[in-house]
C-alpha cells in the first residue's frame, strides 16, 4: 500500500469517528496529525445538499439503510409487487442533509499553490412517506425521485447525531499540471487561475483564503475520468442587481474600489462576476468602455486580464 493511499485510509477512519463542532477544531487538529506538513484551516463551508437515504418505520425504526438497494430486493423492479407488500406499512423515507466543509493549506506563492481537504457533515433525517399519496411509481428512479416529493416532506426529524465523512485531498497544483495537459478537460478554472495571479489580486492577497473549488467529477464520452472545477467564495458578497452600462468615470471607479474594500481583495469584482452567471457582465463593458475613452483607474496589470475577458469572455 502507497504512502498517500494509507493517509487517505487514515483521513475517512478518523472522519468517522471525530464528533463535529462549530469550528472543527477537533477534524483539524486529527488531520494535521495524518498530515503534519501542512498547516489546514477552514475557508468555507458549501451547504444546502442532500442524499438519498434509507427507509425507517412510522415510529423512526430503521428498516434500511439504503433505499435503492432495499426497494430492489424488496421488489425485483415490480413497483406494484412493492407497493402490494408495504403500501399500508406506513414506512417512511429518509434522506442525509450535507454540509460541504473546505480546508486548505497553502504550499507556495502562487494561486494553485494549496492542498484542498473536503470533509462531509452529514445527518440523516424523516424526509416523506414511501409512497406519496397511494401513488404507485412506474420505476424504482420515480421511487426515489418522485415528483411530489417536495410537497410531501415531513418535519425534518434528525434520526442520528451528525457526522464527517471524508471526501477527498486535492493537491492543486498537480490537479491544474494535470488537466491541462489533457484533452476535453474544462479549463476554465485553470483560467481563473491565471488571471488571478496576473492581476493585482495575485501581488496582494492568496487565493485560497478567498475561494475553495468545487470539485465535480464526471465520466466523459470516452469513459475517461475528468474533473470539472467552479471556485466558491470564502465571503459571498451580495451582487448589485443595478445595470452598469449607464456608469462611468468617478462614480464607477468608486463603485470598484468599495467593492474591492468589501471582499478584502483588488479585482474582486471581475473575478466575482465570473462565478455569478453574467450577472454583472455589463460591469465589465462599463470598465473597459470607460478606458477606451481615456479614463483609467485600472492598473495595467489588471487591464491586460479585462482585456483579455473582452476578446474571450468567459463565466461559471
Amino acid at each position: 500500500m502507497s504512502d498517500l493511499s494509507r493517509r487517505y485510509i487514515q483521513l475517512a477512519e478518523f472522519c468517522n469517528i471525530c464528533f463535529p463542532d462549530p469550528a472543527h477544531d477537533a477534524l483539524i487538529s486529527g488531520v494535521m496529525e495524518i498530515l503534519p506538513e501542512f498547516d489546514f484551516h477552514h475557508v468555507l463551508t458549501r451547504s444546502g445538499w442532500h442524499r438519498i437515504g434509507g427507509v425507517v418505520t412510522g415510529d423512526y425504526q430503521k428498516i434500511a439503510p439504503n433505499l435503492r438497494q432495499w426497494a430492489e430486493s424488496e421488489s425485483d423492479h415490480d413497483m406494484f409487487a412493492l407497493y402490494e407488500k408495504y403500501g399500508a406499512s406506513g414506512y417512511l423515507t429518509t434522506r442525509f442533509d450535507g454540509r460541504t466543509h473546505y480546508f486548505v493549506a497553502q504550499t507556495g506563492k502562487r494561486s494553485p499553490d494549496f492542498v484542498q481537504l473536503e470533509v462531509e457533515e452529514l445527518v440523516e433525517v424523516v424526509d416523506h412517506p414511501l409512497f406519496i399519496d397511494d401513488q404507485i411509481p412506474d420505476d424504482i428512479e420515480e421511487l426515489l425521485d418522485s415528483s411530489g416529493a417536495s410537497q410531501a416532506q415531513l418535519e425534518p426529524r434528525a434520526l442520528s447525531q451528525p457526522r464527517y465523512m471524508f471526501r477527498e485531498l486535492t493537491d492543486i497544483d498537480e490537479l491544474v499540471a494535470d488537466q491541462a495537459m489533457t484533452d476535453g478537460s474544462d479549463l476554465r478554472y485553470i483560467r481563473f487561475l491565471e488571471e488571478w495571479d496576473r492581476s493585482s489580486a495575485g501581488l496582494k492577497a492568496r487565493f485560497s483564503d478567498h475561494f475553495a473549488l468545487r470539485m465535480l467529477p464526471f465520466i466523459d464520452r470516452f469513459g475517461e475520468r475528468k474533473i470539472e472545477a467552479t471556485p466558491l467564495p470564502a465571503d459571498k458578497l451580495e451582487i448589485p442587481t443595478r445595470d452598469f452600462s449607464a456608469l462611468s468615470g468617478r462614480v464607477l471607479s468608486d463603485f470598484l474600489q468599495n467593492f474591492d474594500r468589501k471582499a478584502g481583495f483588488p479585482m474582486a469584482w471581475y473575478f466575482t462576476m465570473l462565478i455569478e452567471k453574467k450577472a454583472m457582465t455589463s460591469l465589465a463593458q462599463a470598465v473597459y468602455l470607460d478606458h477606451q475613452r481615456n479614463y483609467r483607474y485600472l492598473p495595467e496589470r489588471d487591464l491586460a486580464v479585462l482585456e483579455g475577458w473582452m476578446s474571450k469572455p468567459y463565466s461559471f
